[in-house]
């Protein structure tokens, strides 16, 4: 697998690092993005934090809760 040369990425690079489809990179992981400027085109996710979001799967410890997961617990 390539890795990235940037360190900050887009979301559809964010997603495809992580082998996962925007959709479901979007419903699944915790990581917030980093406004680098007024709007979503300027968000970006630091690729640093998703490696520990990755990490935390091989640590055995509960991973963060996703988006959909948090909205449910809201409930």
């Amino acid at each position: 697998m390539n890795l990235p040369s940037a360190r900050l990425l887009t979301k559809s690079q964010a997603a495809n690092y992580c082998g996962l489809s925007v959709a479901t990179f979007t419903g699944v992981c915790p990581v917030r993005p980093i406004a680098l400027g007024e709007g979503v085109r300027m968000h970006r996710y630091d690729v640093r934090d998703i490696d520990k979001w990755i990490d935390s799967f091989k640590a055995g410890g509960a991973a963060p809760q996703s988006k959909f997961e948090e909205l449910i617990n809201k409930l």
